[in-house]
């Protein structure tokens, strides 16, 4: 067997999971997905078990193992009796092994949601996508990200703060033929409880919402956040920190150059002939992030 041997951990084998330390030397060689395969919850670890779902596919991370490793992990999963050892090709095109169960084996059992044991692909299109504000938000994030797009949703600054009626924040609402991208994030459940406490959930600012984005040739299940009707309104501007922030994190990640030149354009807008005019929108016709606007 290959010294250098690829393993795909998706459960308490990951980092901040109870048996990492399993992994202690093992070079992490990133996040990836693998397709096939749903998650179910058993208690005190998951098991991942092959889905006819064509759309099917888990969060994992992937590592490198030699031989003895590897050898360990069969201890540690009890393999052959309570897994199976696979290999799979991960959705970015790499082989690595991956314990697996049997459907009968899960039957009763709660899927895992997301597919993502101990954590949540979150959406970010707003000021979060800034890596300095996420950081300090979130202690747990690993700087990890995948550039997604979100299609049949508009972005908008339409989410009033709270301090000034004038001042508004990023914001997606349902619209066919629109579009818009962003990141997605994998945040640890206490991450996600502290990004809902300053996103305001609890006071009716931002709700969660399910979404499905596209990423390359993949579609994923993921969270985001959607400003509550009550909070919506019109002719909003961001502040100037605020929006340094958006366009920040954007270049940062990667997110393509026509829907950052976009949002440029919307977050510092020329001045309007007689007043501010609305919110910041594309206006009615022009959709510079529509589902077919090249480059977006």
């Amino acid at each position: 067997m290959s010294s250098r041997i690829r393993v795909a951990v998706y459960g308490t084998l990951k980092r901040g999971e109870s048996n990492h330390h399993w992994l202690a030397g093992a070079p992490f060689l990133g996040r990836t997905r693998i397709p096939g395969l749903e998650l179910y919850n058993l208690g005190d670890y998951p098991m991942a078990v092959p889905s006819p779902d064509p759309r099917a596919r888990i969060h994992a991370e992937l590592y490198r193992v030699d031989a003895a490793g590897l050898a360990r992990l069969d201890v540690l999963e009890d393999y052959p009796h309570l897994y199976d050892r696979r290999r799979l090709q991960s959705a970015d095109g790499r082989l690595a092994w991956i314990y697996t169960g049997k459907p009968e084996q899960v039957r009763g059992c709660r899927r895992v949601p997301f597919n993502d044991w101990g954590a949540t692909p979150v959406f970010s299109y707003g000021s979060n996508l800034d890596p300095r504000q996420l950081r300090q938000r979130c202690a747990g994030w690993d700087g990890f990200g995948l550039v997604a797009r979100l299609e049949h949703w508009r972005w908008a600054i339409n989410k009033r703060a709270l301090h000034d009626p004038r001042e508004g924040f990023a914001g997606i609402q349902p619209q066919p033929a629109s579009s818009c991208w962003g990141l997605v994030h994998h945040l640890s459940h206490r991450d996600r409880a502290v990004l809902d406490l300053l996103e305001g959930v609890a006071i009716g600012q931002y709700r969660h919402h399910c979404v499905e984005v596209a990423c390359g040739g993949e579609r994923l299940p993921v969270l985001t956040y959607v400003p509550h009707p009550d909070v919506v309104a019109a002719g909003l501007r961001p502040s100037p920190g605020y929006a340094a922030r958006i366009l920040r994190g954007a270049a940062h990640h990667g997110l393509p150059e026509a829907w950052r030149s976009w949002l440029q354009r919307q977050l510092d807008p020329p001045p309007q002939p007689g007043g501010a005019g609305g919110g910041i929108v594309a206006p009615s016709g022009h959709d510079p992030h529509g589902a077919g606007d090249p480059g977006c």
